[in-house]
C-alpha cells in the first residue's frame, strides 16, 4: 500500500504538537542531527524519524504523513527485502498497532496509519529508511546539494484532510564531500591570437558538486606563446570551488590544451583551445534544456532556494560551465503560481542577457501525451504567459509550432515523443544526449520520419549544478521506468552540451545556428569538432553528382578510441585514431552513400560521445544499395564465453550479489566483466550480458567507488543509444506484467 496523499491537495498549515526529529546515522556510526548539522551528497547510512504525540490520542484510521520537498531519498522504499537498499522499519512503544506504509518516492514519502487501537499522547514511534541492522545497504543522502525540506501532515480522524505540525518545516542542507574529485579547465573553443579571455577553475566532488570549502593549490606547467597564465593559483573560502583566471592569452595559431596539477595530484587540464588569426566562425556552448525553481510533479525542484532561483541558475551557467548561453527553465509550474514562475524567469533573462558575453533564452517545458517539449523562445521581453504544461499537442503545435522565433525541441525524457499519437510538420531541435543518457535511436527514428532537426545534447538538469560536468546521478536511467526493472538504475544528472556554430555571439546569430542545423552535441566534452561535405557544413543540402568530399577536424579532451561515419541507416567507415587529434579528408562516390543523410558518431576514451548535425545528401537518382555495410547501431559478434579474467573480475561478485537481492538474477545471462573505465564521471567495471527472455545484448556499468555502488544499464555492447526505447521498452514491461 502506497503512503496516504496529503500534500499539496489535502494540506492545511497549522501547529499540532506531534514532534519530529530527524538525524541520519552513517555507515561509520557517524550520527548527524538534523537540521543542526549538514549532510554530506552521496553519504551512505539509515534516516532515523522520531515521532512523539504530544497532541491528543489519535483513533483508529488516524494518520501521519511525512511530505518531503527538493530532496529525493530512494526511487522505491520497501519493507519486504531486509537485505537490500532502502529497506523500512517502524517501531513503536504504543499498544496501538501502527502500520508503515511506504513506495514509490513521492512528495507525501511515507505514511503511518494507525490501523487498530489508539495511539495515545505521550507515545512514540521510531522509522528506519535505510534500516542496515540486518544486512541492508542502507540508504544513500542525495547526491546533489540543496536545501531540503521535510513536512510533517496529521489526518487526526482518517477525514483525509491533514494539518501540519508545530515544528513545520523541517529544513536541512546537503553539502559536498569535501574531498576535490575531479578539476575543470574552460576556455574558449576558437580564440584570435592575442586576445584576452578567462579560464574558469573548478574544483568538484564525486557527485560533481562544487567543493565550497576547498583551499587547496594548482600548478599550472608553461606553455610556449601563452601569457596571462600564473604559474599556481590557490583557492580561498571566498571563491567557493571556483575561479576565474582573467587575461590569457595565445599569441600563435595552433590547438592548446593548458594542464596543471592539484595538490592531491589530480591532473588538470582544459579543453583544446583552437587559435587562428581571424576566426569566421566561433563555437558557443550551452545547456538548452535544463530545470530551476517551478515543478509541480516532482518536487524536487519546488521551493524557490538560492540555488534554484532562476537569476542563480543563469549565473552557474555561465560562471561554473562557462556557457554562452543557456535555457533553464521550470519543469512544470505550479497552475496556482504560472504568473510568478514565468516572470521570474524573464527578468532572469533580462538581468543576464549580454551580447559578447552571454545569452540567455527563455524556455518551458510542455507535457502533452504525445511526449515532452522544452518550448524555446528567440526573445523574451514580450513573451505572454505559456500554454498550460499539459495542453495537448495539437495545442502546442498549433501556438508554437509554425514561429520562427520558437522551437520546441525534442527530448529522451521524461517521455520522448509520441509521433504515432500526433506528428508535426517539422521537428527542428531533437536531444541525442541528456542526464537519462544517449539516445541515437531518437534521431534516427525522426529522420526515417522525414523531419531534418538540427541536433543539441541538454543536462535535462534537475537538482544538480547548471555547467557541472558530467556525474552519475542515482535513479535516474531508463531500466526501472522504461524497462522492467525493480530498482531504477542510474543516469548522469549533468553534463551533456550543445555547440552552436556562429559568427558572434549574439541573440540573432546563435538562433541562426540553431535553426539552420550548425551545431554539434556532446555528452559534455568541449572537444572541437568541424564537418564539412564538398565545403558545406551540418545543416546544409549537398547535391550529389558523382563524388563527396568528406573533411573532418577534431581535437578531443580525450584520446577517440572510435569515429563512426554514418550515412541514412548504415554505418559507412570506421576509424579508431586512439589519438587526440583526428583530422580525415575522404572521397566517396555517390554509389558509397545510400542514405538521404550523413552524419559523424565520436567516442573519447573517458566515455563521452558527440555527434555532428545531420547534412542532407540530394541523390540524383534512388538511394544506391548499401550491399553489406552494417546498419548504425549493428551490435559486434562476441564470444563472451572468451573473455578471461580481467581487472573488472574482481567486482564480479559484488555485481552478482547485487543482482540477487535487487533483481531477478535469471534475467541475466552470461554475466561476463570486460575491463575497468576511467571515465569522466568516475571509475566502473564494465560487464556483458545478455538480457531477458529476448537475450539483448546490455553492458552494464558498476560504478564501485561510491558509498553504495551506482549502476547503470545500456542495450548494446556500447552505450550510444543503440536500441529503440519503444520498439522493446512497452513489450517488456507488458511481459513483466503479465509475469511471464
Amino acid at each position: 500500500m502506497q503512503p496516504i496523499p496529503a500534500y499539496p491537495h489535502h494540506f492545511t498549515p497549522a501547529a499540532l504538537n506531534v514532534q519530529f526529529q530527524v538525524h541520519f546515522v552513517g555507515a561509520d556510526g557517524t550520527v548527524v542531527e538534523l537540521p543542526d548539522t549538514p549532510l554530506v551528497a552521496g553519504t551512505c547510512g539509515t534516516w532515523v524519524l522520531t515521532l512523539r504525540n504530544l497532541e491528543r490520542d489519535l483513533p483508529r484510521g488516524a494518520v501521519i504523513t511525512l511530505i518531503r520537498q527538493n530532496i529525493q531519498i530512494a526511487y522505491r522504499l520497501q519493507m519486504d527485502r531486509p537485505h537490500g537498499r532502502d529497506y523500512c522499519t517502524l517501531e513503536t512503544d504504543s499498544q496501538a498497532r501502527l502500520r508503515l506504509l511506504v513506495g514509490r518516492s513521492a512528495v507525501n514519502l511515507l505514511s503511518v496509519l494507525v490501523e487498530d487501537g489508539i495511539w495515545r499522547r505521550g507515545e512514540s514511534c521510531v522509522i528506519r529508511l535505510g534500516d542496515r541492522r540486518q544486512g541492508g545497504a542502507g540508504a544513500e543522502v542525495f547526491w546533489s546539494t540543496t536545501t531540503a525540506t521535510f513536512l510533517l501532515a496529521v489526518d487526526p480522524t482518517g477525514s483525509g484532510h491533514f494539518w501540519g505540525v508545530a515544528s513545520n518545516p523541517l529544513t536541512f542542507q546537503v553539502v559536498a564531500h569535501h574531498q576535490p574529485a575531479r578539476f575543470q579547465l574552460l576556455g574558449p573553443t576558437v580564440a584570435a591570437c592575442g586576445e584576452p579571455f578567462t579560464l574558469h577553475l573548478a574544483a568538484f566532488d564525486r557527485n560533481r558538486n562544487l567543493v565550497d570549502r576547498f583551499t587547496g593549490a594548482v600548478t599550472f606547467r608553461p606553455q610556449p606563446g601563452v601569457t596571462g597564465l600564473p604559474a599556481s593559483y590557490r583557492f580561498t573560502p571566498q571563491d567557493g570551488g571556483l575561479a576565474l583566471l582573467e587575461n590569457v592569452r595565445v599569441h600563435r595559431p595552433g590547438v592548446y590544451r593548458l594542464a596543471g596539477v592539484a595538490e592531491n595530484g589530480l591532473a588538470v587540464t582544459s579543453n583544446p583551445i583552437v587559435v587562428q588569426e581571424a576566426p569566421a566562425c566561433r563555437v558557443y556552448w550551452g545547456d538548452v534544456h535544463a530545470h530551476g525553481w517551478g515543478d509541480s510533479t516532482m518536487y524536487l525542484m519546488f521551493n524557490r532556494t538560492d540555488k534554484l532561483d532562476p537569476l542563480a541558475r543563469h549565473r552557474q551557467g555561465r560562471t561554473v560551465g562557462r556557457f554562452d548561453f543557456a535555457c533553464p527553465a521550470a519543469m512544470s509550474m505550479d497552475p496556482e503560481r504560472r504568473e510568478e514562475v514565468w516572470d521570474a524567469y524573464r527578468a532572469a533573462c533580462a538581468a543576464t542577457d549580454e551580447p559578447g558575453v552571454y545569452v540567455p533564452f527563455l524556455a518551458y517545458e510542455a507535457h502533452p501525451t504525445a511526449g515532452d517539449r522544452q518550448v524555446i523562445f528567440r526573445d523574451y521581453a514580450d513573451e505572454p504567459l505559456p500554454l498550460p504544461m499539459r495542453a495537448p499537442m495539437e495545442e502546442v503545435d498549433a501556438a508554437y509550432g509554425q514561429r520562427e522565433d520558437v522551437l520546441l525541441q525534442v527530448h529522451i525524457g521524461g517521455d520522448p515523443p509520441r509521433w504515432d499519437r500526433y506528428r508535426p510538420d517539422r521537428e527542428r531541435l531533437l536531444e541525442i544526449c541528456s542526464g537519462f543518457g544517449c539516445a541515437e535511436w531518437l534521431l534516427q527514428r525522426a529522420l526515417r520520419l522525414g523531419y531534418r532537426p538540427a541536433i543539441c545534447g541538454a543536462s535535462d538538469l534537475h537538482l544538480g549544478l547548471m555547467g557541472a560536468p558530467r556525474a552519475v546521478e542515482t535513479f535516474r536511467g531508463r531500466f526501472g521506468q522504461k524497462f522492467p526493472m525493480r530498482q531504477r538504475d542510474a543516469a548522469y544528472g549533468s553534463g551533456p552540451v550543445t555547440a552552436i556554430l556562429a559568427p558572434e555571439l549574439n541573440r540573432n546569430a546563435l538562433w541562426a545556428g540553431l535553426v539552420s542545423g550548425q551545431t554539434y552535441a556532446t555528452s559534455g566534452a568541449r572537444l572541437y569538432l568541424d564537418v564539412r561535405a564538398n565545403g558545406q557544413p551540418p545543416g546544409s543540402e549537398v547535391k550529389l553528382a558523382s563524388t563527396l568530399q568528406l573533411a573532418v577536424a577534431c581535437h578531443a579532451c580525450a584520446p577517440l578510441d572510435r569515429v563512426d561515419l554514418i550515412v541514412g541507416e548504415y554505418c559507412v567507415r570506421s576509424w579508431e585514431p586512439h589519438s587526440l587529434d583526428f583530422r580525415l579528408d575522404l572521397t566517396l562516390a555517390a554509389g558509397q552513400l545510400p542514405g538521404s543523410w550523413l552524419y559523424l558518431r565520436l567516442h573519447q576514451v573517458d566515455g563521452e560521445y558527440a555527434w555532428s548535425s545531420p547534412i542532407w545528401l540530394e541523390h540524383p537518382g534512388p538511394l544506391p544499395s548499401p550491399g553489406n555495410l552494417p546498419r548504425w547501431n549493428a551490435q559486434e559478434t562476441l564470444d563472451l564465453g572468451a573473455f578471461g579474467e580481467n581487472a573488472a573480475t574482481p567486482h564480479l561478485a559484488d555485481l552478482q550479489r547485487y543482482l540477487s537481492v535487487e533483481e531477478d538474477p535469471t534475467q541475466f545471462h552470461h554475466l561476463t566483466p570486460v575491463d575497468v573505465l576511467e571515465l569522466s564521471m568516475g571509475r566502473c567495471a564494465l560487464f556483458y550480458c545478455t538480457w531477458s527472455a529476448a537475450h539483448l545484448p546490455m553492458s552494464i556499468r558498476w560504478f564501485f567507488e561510491f558509498e553504495i555502488p551506482k549502476i547503470r544499464y545500456d542495450l548494446g555492447w556500447r552505450d550510444y543509444g543503440a536500441f529503440d526505447e519503444f520498439e522493446y521498452g512497452p513489450r517488456l514491461m507488458a511481459a513483466q506484467a503479465e509475469g511471464r
